[in-house]
């Protein structure tokens, strides 16, 4: 071999190496396993994790109502995750349990927003999951009393932003740079439907076996923590090119 020829296979090499680990990875082929519990529906492994093995980790109890008998919950998994939405053909539902306060989620969060926002093919449903304290509680509290009041989305964006302090004054605060009622979001937030919702959104991470945050459930398919871009990109393909029945 000549030393030009020998010298370029040597950097191509290096550069191979050099490459991390995540940007090398060729999407897999996923290995699937069943969701006990929820028929029709498999999970595979991700990765990286926040919050600790109890779902409801750093929660104070005495503001969420608590579960109700099983033979109350009996409804349909879609209805769940999905809301009355369901499942379309022309959107695959993308269930995101979250905590404002953990950074897989961060990450998570804006590569699902920008594919949503590039192509509409898939849609975004949220279950807040604050698993690490009262700051990630408050956040919680704060965007489904937006939700209540149909400002979601403004409210996501302005909670990414920024650490929501203890008190009614920054809920006000909030509340004014959204246009909503001031007083109106303040009393959502520590009112009894947020309070179920999040007990609903808790309970269901709970039955997933979710113990920390992210968890996704991508169409029919659970991922428990981070998983890579392109595994990612991967996996809403297969999802869209299955045909599913469990959400007819």
């Amino acid at each position: 071999m000549r030393r030009r020829d020998a010298l370029v296979i040597g950097g191509a090499m290096a550069v191979a190496i050099a490459i991390p680990p995540v940007l090398r990875r060729i999407p897999s082929d996923f290995e699937f396993e069943p969701l006990n519990g929820f028929e029709g529906f498999r999970q595979i492994k991700g990765g990286s994790v926040s919050g600790g093995a109890d779902p409801f980790f750093g929660l104070d109890q005495t503001s969420i109502a608590p579960e109700p008998p099983a033979d109350e919950r009996r409804i349909s998994p879609c209805l769940e995750l999905f809301g009355p939405a369901g499942w379309s053909d022309s959107q695959l539902p993308v269930a995101i349990f979250s905590d404002f306060n953990c950074p897989y989620c961060k990450l998570l969060e804006r590569r699902l927003t920008d594919l949503r926002d590039s192509d509409g093919a898939i849609r975004l449903i949220w279950h807040e999951m604050p698993l690490l304290g009262p700051a990630s509680v408050r956040s919680a509290r704060a965007v489904l009393a937006a939700r209540i009041m149909g400002a979601e989305a403004a409210a996501r964006d302005y909670l990414s932003a920024r650490n929501l302090r203890p008190g009614p004054a920054a809920l006000r605060r909030m509340g004014e740079a959204l246009d909503l009622d001031p007083d109106r979001l303040v009393a959502a937030a520590n009112g009894d439907e947020v309070s179920e919702l999040l007990r609903q959104s808790l309970a269901l991470g709970r039955r997933l076996g979710i113990p920390g945050t992210p968890g996704t459930v991508i169409g029919r398919t659970l991922v428990i923590g981070a998983i890579t871009p392109p595994d990612l990109t991967r996996l809403i393909e297969v999802e869209r090119s299955e045909v599913q029945t469990i959400c007819t």
